[in-house]
């Protein structure tokens, strides 16, 4: 998923990278210096996008692949009445293999209420209260 999303932002940047590359000086020579600033300031905004990227998919490549949870922890998939989390990096919802997983950051409100607990524990989030079911 990660992987997909850098791909097709390494193709923005490149076309967009080639495009102020490319663009000669025209008559207009202030016209022509703001559109070169406003590409460089998109390339700027795809870098940082770009970096932003590839730290979620270093932070993704730590999770261990064959450890068994029975407590969450980052890397653990833990179902409850309300959802399931994938205790990793923030990405929101996502779906694998037909199911709905939200995709969440230890550090986040959720992950840290999740953190720790183990089959039967009740958490109160944003007034609901929600029981683990089950820890992957």
């Amino acid at each position: 998923m990660l992987q997909g999303k850098l791909d097709a932002l390494n193709m923005e940047l490149s076309a967009t990278l080639e495009a102020r590359n490319s663009d000669g000086k025209s008559s207009a020579g202030d016209k022509h210096e703001v559109g070169r600033a406003m590409m460089q300031q998109e390339l700027d905004k795809l870098e940082e996008q770009r970096a932003k990227l590839i730290a979620l998919q270093q932070e993704l490549d730590r999770v261990p692949q064959d450890r068994v949870y029975d407590r969450g922890a980052f890397g653990s998939l833990v179902t409850t009445t309300n959802g399931t989390y994938f205790i990793a990096v923030g990405l929101g919802v996502i779906e694998v293999d037909g199911a709905t997983l939200y995709a969440i950051s230890l550090a986040s409100p959720i992950g840290q209420l999740l953190a720790g607990k183990a089959v039967g524990d009740a958490i109160v989030f944003n007034g609901r209260s929600d029981v683990i079911r089950s820890i992957g």
